[in-house]
């Protein structure tokens, strides 16, 4: 038996904990693009050859707007899809501690914070000078982040409204 809730959760963490963290962030990213395409399948499998053609932010927009994610967890959801924007067109990018905890703070309001990852990965980035040393020294890290916002987007995702 698997030490963990779901199947989002282990390949979260075995994927991210251990990458560095451009390919942590994508990892993520790739994550939530497949659960923003099951939240518009359950809601209407006949978008999906539309939804497909859709670039990141407009999917977020799209599920916003028909009402299938509240409008502060499309915000969070825009704001990561930014930061992973600048990893893609700023070759070399690496977002500094300010971002980071902005993400983080925006995260913590927008999802539920289910398992205080968010809490703590806030708390330790306060007190280190990296993500990297937040996950040497506090054993927490960026699958964190990307867990919590998994965890809700699975509950859109499964909704039967």
């Amino acid at each position: 038996m698997s030490a963990y809730s779901n199947k989002y959760e282990e390949f979260l963490f075995h994927r991210i904990d251990d990458s560095d963290l451009l390919t942590g962030f994508v990892i993520g990213h790739l994550v939530i693009e497949h659960l923003l395409e099951e939240i518009i399948l359950n809601y209407d499998s006949k978008l999906k050859e539309h939804f497909l053609s859709l670039a990141h932010g407009r999917k977020i927009t799209l599920i916003n707007s028909l009402g299938l994610v509240p409008d502060d967890v499309a915000s969070c959801l825009h704001s990561i899809n930014k930061m992973r924007n600048k990893f893609a067109h700023q070759l070399g990018y690496e977002p500094n501690k300010g971002e980071l905890l902005n993400l983080i703070s925006k995260c913590k309001a927008s999802f539920n914070d289910m398992t205080d990852g968010f809490e703590q990965l806030h708390g330790a980035l306060t007190d280190s000078d990296s993500l990297l040393e937040v996950q040497e020294k506090f054993g927490v890290g960026l699958a964190d982040l990307f867990i919590q916002v998994v965890y809700d987007l699975e509950g859109y995702a499964n909704k039967d409204d």
